[in-house]
C-alpha cells in the first residue's frame, strides 16, 4: 500500500524533468528584444515601439515611444441631411489630438514559459512625458446659404458656423501647420501575456491601463451646453504586439 502512495510522488520529479526538458535544452539566454504594435483605448487607438534590455533573468528596462489619438467623449459624428455626398464631421470639435509618449519603465517576469505552447506572464508599468499635438479643425462651409452657391475650407469657429453652414469635414492636414503643443505627463500598469511558439519570436497581448495629465485642459472641443474638456485622461487600453528576442 505504501508503495502504492509513494509512487506518485517519486515519479513526479522525473516527469516534470521530462517535461521541461522538451523546451529547456533549446532555451538561450536573451539580452534585449525589440517589438511593436497596435494599440485600443476608450477614445481612441495608435502604435507603440520599444526596446527592452535583460536586466536581470526576470527584469527588463523597456524604453519606447507611443502615438496614440484621444477624442472627446461628446464627439458625435455629424452629416449634412441635404447632401448625399457630403463628408461626416463631429460638429463642436475645435481640435484633433494626437499624444506622443516617449516612455521608461521595466518588464518583470511573474510566469516563465515552459513550453512552447505555454504563455509568459509579465507585468508592465512606465511613465514619461505626454505631448500632446493639437490640430485645429477645418471644415467645409457652405455659402450664402442652403442651397449652397459656394465650398469655401474655414476653421472651425463656435461662433460663427452653424449646423446648417457645414457641409461636411475639410482634409485633417489641412491646417497642421497652425498645430500647437501642450505638455504634461504619462503613466502606464498592464498585464502582459507572450505566447509566441518560437523561442526568439514575440507575439504578445497586453492589457491594461493608463493615465495622461496635464497642466490645463486640453481644447478638443467647443465648451457650450454643457460639455466640458479634460486635463487629466485615464484610459483601459488592450495592444497585441510583435517583435524579436536577440542573444546580444
Amino acid at each position: 500500500m505504501w508503495r502504492a502512495i509513494l509512487l506518485p510522488f517519486l515519479l513526479l520529479p522525473v516527469l516534470l524533468a521530462a517535461q521541461q526538458t522538451v523546451y529547456d535544452e533549446t532555451r538561450i539566454l536573451y539580452k534585449k528584444e525589440l517589438h511593436g504594435g497596435l494599440i485600443a483605448h476608450g477614445d481612441g487607438w495608435g502604435a507603440n515601439f520599444f526596446h527592452g534590455k535583460h536586466r536581470t533573468a526576470r527584469s527588463r528596462r523597456m524604453i519606447g515611444i507611443e502615438i496614440v489619438g484621444m477624442k472627446h467623449p461628446k464627439e458625435i459624428k455629424s452629416f449634412n441631411p441635404y447632401y448625399e455626398d457630403a463628408r461626416g464631421y463631429f460638429y463642436g470639435k475645435l481640435n484633433s489630438v494626437l499624444l506622443f509618449r516617449p516612455t521608461w519603465g521595466r518588464k518583470e517576469l511573474i510566469t516563465d514559459k515552459l513550453r512552447k505552447s505555454g504563455v509568459e506572464v509579465n507585468y508592465v508599468w512606465g511613465i514619461g512625458p505626454s505631448i500632446a499635438l493639437l490640430k485645429p479643425v477645418y471644415l467645409q462651409i457652405g455659402k450664402p446659404s442652403l442651397p449652397y452657391e459656394t465650398i469655401a475650407v474655414e476653421r472651425y469657429d463656435p461662433e460663427v458656423h452653424y449646423p446648417d453652414d457645414i457641409f461636411g469635414r475639410a482634409s485633417w492636414f489641412k491646417g497642421i501647420e497652425e498645430s500647437k503643443f501642450r505638455f504634461g505627463g504619462f503613466a502606464r500598469f498592464a498585464l502582459n501575456f507572450e505566447h509566441s511558439g518560437s523561442a526568439s519570436g514575440i507575439k504578445a497581448l497586453e492589457v491594461g491601463g493608463t493615465i495622461d495629465a496635464f497642466p490645463e485642459r486640453l481644447p478638443i472641443m467647443a465648451e457650450l451646453d454643457g460639455v466640458e474638456n479634460k486635463q487629466i485622461f485615464l484610459e483601459l487600453y488592450i495592444s497585441i504586439q510583435f517583435g524579436k528576442k536577440f542573444v546580444r
